[in-house]
C-alpha cells in the first residue's frame, strides 16, 4: 500500500504541470460555454452549429497544429456549445438547469476520484473498455433517436437520461485512468477536451432526467 502510494505521488510530481494545465484550461474553456449559455438570448439553429462542432473536433484531431491555435479552436468550440446549450433556458426551469450543474460536477468528482483509485489499485483500464463504452453509447443514441422520431414517452426518456448519467459517469473514471497512464508528449488540450465532454453530456443527462 505505502508503495502504490509512492508510485502516486511520484506520477503526480512527474505530470503536475500537465495536470494542472489540463484543469486550468478545463475552467477556461466550461467558463465561456457558461457565460454564453447564460448571456445569449436568441434562438440558435441547432444543427449548423453541431456540424460545425464536428468539423472542430475532426481539425483537432486529425491536423498537427501548434498549442495555441488547437486552445483557440476549442475555444470557439466552448463558444458554440454555449449558444447550442442557451436553448435549454426557454425549456427548462432555472432551478432544474441549476441542479443539473450540481450534479454534473459532484458526478465528476467522484468518478475522477474512482479513476484515480483505480490506477492505484493497479488497475489500468485499456482499449477493451474503452470500447464497451463506446458501443454503449452508441446503443444509447440509438435509443434516444427512437424516442424523438417515434412516440415521445417521457418515462423511456428519463430512463435513457438515467442511463447516460451512468456512462459519461464511468467515462469520466475511464479518462481520469487513461490519463494517468498516457503519455499526452504536453498535448493537454486534448486531455482537457475528453473531460468537458464529459461534463457537458453529464449535464445534459442531468437536465433531461429532470425534465417533467
Amino acid at each position: 500500500m505505502k508503495s502504490s502510494k509512492r508510485d502516486l505521488m511520484n506520477l503526480m510530481f512527474v505530470k503536475r504541470d500537465f495536470l494542472m494545465l489540463v484543469f486550468a484550461n478545463l475552467i477556461v474553456q466550461l467558463g465561456i460555454t457558461y457565460y454564453v449559455m447564460e448571456k445569449t438570448n436568441m434562438d440558435v439553429s441547432i444543427w449548423p452549429l453541431f456540424i460545425a462542432q464536428l468539423i472542430i473536433i475532426f481539425v483537432i484531431s486529425l491536423v498537427p497544429m501548434p498549442k495555441f491555435v488547437k486552445f483557440l479552436l476549442f475555444g470557439l468550440f466552448s463558444y458554440i456549445f454555449g449558444l447550442i446549450l442557451s436553448s435549454l433556458k426557454k425549456k427548462y426551469n432555472p432551478d432544474v438547469i441549476k441542479v443539473a450543474i450540481q450534479g454534473a460536477f459532484t458526478v465528476f468528482g467522484l468518478f475522477l476520484a474512482a479513476g484515480v483509485a483505480l490506477f492505484v489499485g493497479g488497475i489500468h483500464l485499456g482499449q477493451r473498455f474503452g470500447a464497451f463504452l463506446f458501443w454503449a453509447l452508441l446503443a444509447l443514441i440509438v435509443g434516444q433517436l427512437v424516442f424523438v422520431l417515434g412516440a415521445k414517452m417521457s418515462q423511456a426518456h428519463k430512463i435513457l437520461s438515467f442511463i447516460g448519467i451512468i456512462i459519461f459517469a464511468i467515462y469520466v473514471m475511464y479518462d481520469t485512468n487513461k490519463i494517468l497512464q498516457r503519455d499526452y508528449s504536453g498535448d493537454f488540450i486534448t486531455a482537457s477536451m475528453d473531460y468537458y465532454l464529459d461534463i457537458i453530456n453529464l449535464f445534459t443527462s442531468f437536465v433531461s432526467s429532470n425534465n417533467n
